[in-house]
């Protein structure tokens, strides 16, 4: 029999999308293609596509699967969307996260992202970058880092260490590309995971006393604030003289810098909680870490320009 009246599919135009993309495609593919949304319509009514989101098709022909289901969910939330958490996991292959199966789907959104079907479980993340996103194939997930930093709190400090660990080793991640996810996610639970693993994972990321506090004064500078004094020497309620990392006496803001792993010195580095408050009636103080000077000093002096103005101080 002769190929007259053999009918050719209107899809064969698409097919190089369909095999890239398990069998998915939008609109916006299929018009590119010279099919226009009426002849998706009918081939819907016909059986052969199935409407998997709004501007979302899939072909019958192809198996139904998780690799299809989470394509057709990428496509639907558009460029403003990655795969995130154990499933960027999953795609990345990082060890100790426990995704060796292939979990539930899990996306993160980014400001002026379209809506998202309410069954896909999204989370609204802190701002993140395009360098905080890369591509798996024909998924587009969170980076390396990012995708560590997002599970800390799931994971706890021991699996975290594990899975951070075999990344490393695997020339997957470099300890400053997780250090620099850090400031975006200061507000995100398991955030003091991170800074710690830092911490032990890079000891050359550490600030002597000295350098912290040149830093924080080299910024108020930058910042137009007043100048504070260093190593200010106040006698506490108790009576004990104590040594305050940097003051202004005139408002009574001081700042305490913790180093890592150990604080040692003054009364922000070795005073227990009972020594701290007997200067509390007296003085404002702020605690910051060194990775907080060395990473969001943006921050810091915010907070330290706040504090300031709150107490009086022409800022």
């Amino acid at each position: 029999m002769g190929s007259r009246g053999m009918k050719t599919s209107p899809l064969l135009a698409l097919a190089p999308v369909l095999r890239r993309q398990f069998g998915v495609f939008t609109v916006d593919q299929a018009r590119d293609a010279g099919i226009p949304a009426w002849l998706l319509s009918e081939l819907c009514g016909k059986g052969e596509l199935e409407r998997l989101y709004r501007g979302v098709y899939g072909s019958v022909l192809h198996p139904d699967g998780a690799d299809r289901r989470w394509m057709a969910a990428q496509l639907a939330g558009g460029d403003r969307v990655v795969i995130s958490h154990r499933a960027a996991a999953h795609l990345h292959g990082l060890q100790y996260t426990g995704t060796r199966s292939r979990p539930d789907l899990e996306l993160s959104t980014r400001r002026g992202a379209r809506r998202l079907p309410g069954e896909l479980r999204v989370h609204t993340q802190v701002p993140f970058r395009d360098t905080d996103v890369t591509d798996v194939g024909v998924w587009r997930v969170t980076s390396v880092p990012w995708t560590l930093a997002s599970l800390a709190y799931r994971l706890g400090p021991s699996r975290t260490e594990q899975a951070v660990g075999a990344a490393i080793a695997g020339d997957l991640l470099t300890v400053d590309e997780l250090a620099g996810c850090v400031p975006r996610l200061r507000f995100c639970a398991g955030v003091q995971i991170l800074r710690d693993l830092i911490t032990r994972l890079s000891p050359d990321l550490r600030l002597t006393r000295s350098e912290a506090e040149r830093l924080v004064l080299r910024l108020v500078g930058e910042a137009g604030l007043p100048k504070p004094e260093v190593n200010h020497r106040v006698v506490d309620a108790s009576g004990h003289v104590r040594e305050l990392d940097l003051a202004w006496p005139t408002w009574g803001v001081c700042v305490e810098i913790d180093l890592h792993p150990s604080h040692q010195g003054t009364i922000g580095r070795h005073a227990d909680g009972r020594r701290q408050n007997d200067l509390v009636i007296r003085w404002t103080i702020l605690r910051f870490d060194d990775l907080d000077l060395q990473f969001d000093a943006v921050s810091v002096i915010e907070v330290i320009r706040r504090t300031l103005a709150h107490a009086g101080a022409p800022v």
